[in-house]
Order: structure tokens, then C-alpha cells, then sequence
């Protein structure tokens, strides 16, 4: 798609030969294709250019081929939107508005909870990580909580947690020497836990159910930050010590 991309085409074909040993080739021939054409939501914000005016895909050996290519992509671009952007587009309060608008009107509920007080007693681990960064309203904690219940008898329940630190400062235990750089995907899992259910949302799988949880926050420094030599008790009752708050995952 590069070279498609350099040569200026503006309507490509996509088509893969299927082989028995790789029955799943044309879908990750046709999702790896599909990478180079993701545009960064800032920059989609500011100058909503397509790349391509369309890209065609011909399935050979699977009717589904083309629902699940599109199912998958939605999947990473919702994933990638909440991993890839900045600390401040995609702060705590902003993931949930953006997941919110992602499920409108689908299979997925979308329950937020925004209560600081909340959080911090039913959440005292997350509270404590986010405790400094309370001081400014957008860097509120969020915890996002999405379900998906399928059509027909329940047969399994799947349960997920995704670890959504929009930026990793370290906290007191501060990242020197450059290496907080890049931290803004540390959001990566809660990122992952919204595009698995986007998939859902399309595919509309039956006979199951899932549960997962974006835990948004933000270790940041400061006069409020949490240490390490920090007993802090957490929602079980288990008292943790804490050694290192870059470990705040």
C-alpha cells in the first residue's frame, strides 16, 4: 500500500491467491494492508484527507471475508485512536467521551463512572495513581465500563481489564533521561479491551457474553503524588506496599 500510496493511486484492488496452508491469508494480507492507511485522529481532526478515495477488496474463498476486514479495522482504529494520541486529546474524561460516541446506537453498553468519591472508595489503588492529577478537571479519573450480551442461551462470560495510563510521568519515582517519551500508549490496554469490544459490536457474535473495564488514568508528579513506602489498602482489604510507583500497573 506504501508504494500504492507513492504512485498516486486513489482506488486500489486488493486481491490474495488463498493457499491450504494459510487459511487466513487474505485477512492479514488485507489488514496489513490496511496499517499504513490509518491517519492519526489529531491529524484526521485538522485535515480529514483521505489517503485513498477507495480501496477495494476481492474475496476468493470467503463470503465473510470483507465484514470481518471491516470489523477488525473499526477494532484498530478505535484502538489506535485512544492509544496513539496525546496525553491532553485523549486525557481521562476525553477517553470516555470518545468511547461513548464510538458505541452510540450499538450492541454495547457504556457505563462511566466520573464520582472522584466513587473511585476512590471503591477504586483506592486507581485513586491513589491518580490522586496528583485530580488537581486539573481533565485529568480526572475515568472508569469505562462496556458489556456486550449476545442473542441466544449464554454459554461463556468473558471478563476483561485494561490498564489505560494516559501518560506515565513514574510519578516520585520520575522516568529520566528521555524515557517518558512514547508514554502515552501506556493506555495501550485499555485501548485493546474498547477495540475487542468494537468487534463485537459489528460482528454480533452469539451465545456469549463479556465484560471489560478501562481503568483511565494518569500517574502524574507532584505536591499530591503517591510514594513509594506507601501502605495504601485496597478494595479487598490486602495492604500494599509500595516499592515503586512506576509500577503503577
Amino acid at each position: 500500500m506504501l508504494k500504492a500510496l507513492s504512485a498516486g493511486l486513489k482506488s486500489p484492488l486488493l486481491v490474495t491467491v488463498p493457499h491450504p496452508r494459510y487459511p487466513q491469508a487474505e485477512l492479514v494480507s488485507a489488514l496489513g494492508a490496511l496499517i499504513p492507511l490509518y491517519t492519526p485522529l489529531n491529524v484526521r481532526e485538522e485535515e480529514p484527507k483521505k489517503k485513498f478515495d477507495q480501496f477495494g477488496l476481492l474475496p476468493l474463498s470467503s463470503d465473510r471475508l470483507v465484514n470481518l476486514v471491516e470489523a477488525f479495522e473499526a477494532a484498530f482504529t478505535v484502538s489506535r485512536d485512544i492509544a496513539e494520541t496525546g496525553p491532553e486529546r485523549m486525557s481521562p474524561p476525553n477517553v470516555a467521551d470518545y468511547v461513548r460516541t464510538a458505541f452510540i446506537g450499538g450492541n454495547v453498553d457504556v457505563e462511566i463512572t466520573d464520582d472522584q468519591r466513587i473511585i476512590e472508595k471503591e477504586y483506592p489503588l486507581m485513586a491513589a495513581v491518580n490522586r496528583c492529577a485530580n488537581t486539573v478537571k481533565n485529568h480526572e479519573a475515568r472508569l469505562i465500563r462496556l458489556e456486550y450480551v449476545g442473542k441466544g442461551t449464554i454459554e461463556n462470560t468473558y471478563m476483561m481489564v485494561g490498564k489505560g495510563v494516559t501518560i506515565d510521568t513514574g510519578g516520585a519515582d520520575l522516568k529520566t533521561g528521555g524515557h517518558m517519551w512514547g508514554m502515552c500508549r501506556d493506555k495501550y490496554g485499555s485501548a485493546i479491551v474498547a477495540g475487542f469490544f468494537k468487534v463485537l459490536d459489528i460482528l454480533k457474535p452469539r451465545n456469549l457474553k463479556a465484560v471489560g473495564y478501562m481503568c483511565m488514568v494518569r500517574n502524574s508528579i507532584g505536591a499530591n503524588s503517591y510514594t513509594c513506602d506507601e501502605v495504601i489498602k485496597a478494595r479487598s482489604g490486602k495492604r500494599i506496599h509500595i516499592y515503586n510507583t512506576d509500577a503503577e500497573g
